[in-house]
């Protein structure tokens, strides 16, 4: 199974509201790991964060209706063959972690690996990880740390380093 976390426009288009050069590093690699999984029928799961209300206040809703939409070169991919699951701040809410239970028990029981890719490491990556490691605590959770990327190198590293010591595989 793969997660893929976040790959929206605001991180990976220019003019989106957190874009960074690093999102850029990882775009090709995050679009070849998504068509593996397609090609081997692996189950994807991606998250879509949307702006809490607050934001509307600060900024127009044309531009948090941008930020929010998923990265053009993912959108078909994910659209297509992915689950979408929204939050409004870092994890995915509970009644979102039930059903994912609900749809995938079986699969991870027969195939325990389950893949994180996206962004950002050291908050989005970070928080949904522990949501689907307390889900599926038995499953081997891998984050790939070539496809994943924080605005700071230190708190990508840092983070990178905390996961392996919580029983999550950090794999290139």
């Amino acid at each position: 199974m793969l997660v893929v976390i976040d790959v929206q426009n605001d991180t990976f288009d220019e003019r989106g509201s957190n874009f960074a050069e690093w999102s850029k590093v990882i775009e090709e690699g995050v679009a070849k790991r998504i068509d593996q999984s397609i090609e081997n029928n692996e189950s994807i799961i991606y998250t879509k964060n949307l702006y809490p209300d607050f934001e509307y206040d600060e900024r127009s809703a044309e531009s948090i209706h941008f930020d929010e939409a998923i990265y053009p070169k993912f959108y078909t991919r994910l659209e297509d063959y992915g689950d979408e699951y929204t939050k409004t701040f870092y994890g995915i809410p509970p009644n979102h972690a039930q059903n994912i239970y609900e749809n995938y028990k079986d699969e991870v029981e027969t195939n325990q690996t389950i893949e994180f890719i996206g962004v950002e490491t050291n908050v989005c990556v970070l928080a949904n990880i522990m949501v689907i490691q307390n889900i599926f605590p038995e499953a081997n959770i891998t984050v790939n740390k070539k496809l994943v990327a924080a605005a700071s190198d230190d708190l990508h590293d840092k983070t990178l380093e905390v996961l392996s010591n919580m029983n999550v595989f950090v794999v290139e």
